[in-house]
């Protein structure tokens, strides 16, 4: 009786620690009511949302009826996977809606409008911030990464903890900036895209034929890709499309699985846009991801009129990585996180065996290091990772100790946690160390890689005059006809300038002349997006 008198109080203890009354936060909150009915993982149920949101920065207060920046319909349910059935916060995907059901458009939080969003829920990653961390840092390498805005959720009175309001993967003019995809006209440029695809976990027992295409080829003994169907979705994509873009994946698995795929001329370079495979890769591998390539790993195909090629991105979902997970080596700083099916051979999905093809090219390896170096001196130096850690957890500020009470698992192992500090303060000090570790880990392991400039492609670069006030010269002699690009960037990253030129098999100046400020800047020099070399710039 004693036992069950100390276990009793022991539950009250653990219940009263868990409730938390918000009535304001410097966070903004989202306030969801589904009149007490529970929230399935699929289909979505009718709510009513408020979103409370001072855009000045002021307080944020329920009471306050001019904090209310959004008030409205949704459609909710719970999405995920592992992060659905191993959490008790649980992620939800929410759809705004009109007064008659229909999809509403909304900028939430001053993110671009849009209908469809997502509530991510960190839970085992207590330190609140890799998702948003890697979104952050893919965004300044990529041409899209999902933007995010840290809030509060309340769902009918309930305090819910900290959730991330994120952009989903859509087709658009502010996230995968591809054409829209024609159903009527099924023949000519506008059946050739836009596509968006996603190699993941098949959902029902025909998925090979409605949801997506399962690749004929296999990664390990009967273990296939599953290429799910994103956009246009399985709802409305039509036989004609599926067949053209099962045809793209399938003519480009068939070239990786012959002898000839890394050939310069006819190999994968002619297929696939091998910058953002690049990209991927590195973002993948930078934090260890354990379902680095296999599962949430998104390609997109735009026009041929536009770009003809398979592009590789955005990327998604990093909750588990950077030493939050003890399976597979996924917490060690050591080893490749795209040798996953050697290291797990018995896991259900694994990574397309393409994968493994380009990460044998010695010219794939290359571009690899030339990009690694280019952004550890900008975007992945440890002083600018450490920066937006920092400046994430201030912007949590007390939200943090409200998400514990709620959620009181700090010092205590939630799967997969491979560490568990006493404090949040000691997680964050925990993913800081982590990611130096892996930097260095990686920096050692990139230096080992092919290095040089292609002797089959390019005779002879020359970038003059440098230091120079204005004008800087690119004289390019190539061995071959085809596209050539440079791209300038600004010491935070960004794109400050794109030349692209088709040229013939001979010296070709390009001249960039410029107002850009004064300072440092970077360039790299790609020909058939195969990067040729990158370099510094000084501007005087």
């Amino acid at each position: 009786m004693r036992k069950l008198l100390l276990a009793f109080a022991l539950h009250v203890a653990i219940s009263m620690q868990a409730q938390v009354n918000l009535t304001q936060s410097h966070l903004p909150i989202f306030s969801i009511n589904t009149s007490n009915v529970d929230i399935p993982d699929e289909p979505k149920i009718t709510a009513n949302l408020k979103v409370y949101w001072n855009a000045l920065g002021a307080i944020n207060k329920l009471s306050d009826s001019f904090s209310i920046h959004y008030k409205g319909k949704i459609g909710i349910e719970r999405r995920g996977n592992s992060s659905q059935t191993n959490s008790e916060k649980k992620p939800f995907s929410v759809e705004l809606r009109d007064s008659l059901g229909n999809d509403l458009e909304f900028p939430l939080l001053g993110l671009p409008k849009h209908s469809d969003w997502v509530l991510v829920a960190p839970y085992a990653d207590k330190t609140l911030v890799r998702d948003a961390l890697v979104y952050q840092l893919a965004g300044s390498m990529m041409a899209w990464a999902p933007r995010n805005r840290y809030c509060e959720v309340i769902i009918n009175g309930k305090y819910e903890g900290i959730y991330l309001l994120t952009e989903r993967v859509k087709r658009d003019k502010n996230r995968v900036n591809i054409s829209k995809a024609d159903t009527v006209n099924m023949s000519g440029d506008a059946h050739t895209g836009g596509y968006i695809i996603q190699c993941n976990r098949p959902d029902g027992t025909d998925s090979s034929v409605l949801y997506g295409y399962r690749s004929t080829f296999e990664n390990l003994p009967n273990k296939k890709t599953f290429y799910e169907y994103i956009y246009p979705k399985y709802e409305v994509i039509k036989p004609a499309q599926r067949t053209y873009i099962n045809g793209v994946i399938n003519d480009f698995e068939v070239l990786m699985n012959t002898n000839q795929y890394a050939d310069p001329v006819n190999g994968y370079s002619k297929l696939i846009d091998v910058p953002t495979f690049v990209d991927f890769f590195i973002t993948q591998e930078m934090g260890h991801n354990v379902d680095a390539y296999r599962v949430s790993s998104y390609l997109f195909k735009d026009k041929n009129s536009i770009n003809p090629k398979l592009r590789m991105g955005p990327v998604w979902d990093f909750n588990t990585s950077m030493g939050n997970i003890d399976y597979c080596n996924g917490k060690d700083i050591q080893g490749w996180s795209i040798d996953f099916n050697s290291i797990c051979p018995t896991h259900n999905y694994m990574v397309p065996f393409w994968w493994k093809k380009l990460w044998a090219d010695k010219e794939f390896k290359r571009q690899v290091r030339a990009r690694w170096q280019t952004l550890r001196n900008n975007e992945l130096s440890i002083t600018k990772v450490n920066r937006i850690i920092d400046s994430m957890t201030t912007r949590l500020g007390d939200a943090t100790s409200r998400n514990f009470q709620r959620f009181p698992i700090l010092g205590k192992y939630v799967w997969p946690n491979p560490y568990y500090g006493n404090t949040h303060a000691e997680d964050v000090a925990y993913l800081k160390k982590w990611i130096a570790d892996r930097f260095k880990w990686l920096d050692g392991e990139m230096a080992l890689l092919p290095t040089g400039v292609d002797a089959s492609l390019v005779q002879n670069i020359t970038v003059y005059p440098n230091p120079s006030v204005s004008t800087f010269n690119f004289d390019v002699f190539m061995k071959r006809n085809g596209l050539l690009k440079i791209m300038i960037y600004n010491q935070l990253g960004q794109v400050v300038e794109t030349i692209e030129k088709r040229i013939e098999a001979h010296n070709t100046p390009i001249v960039w002349q410029n107002n850009a400020p004064k300072g440092f800047y970077s360039y790299n020099i790609f020909f058939n997006d195969q990067l040729l070399m990158n370099g510094k710039l000084v501007k005087n």
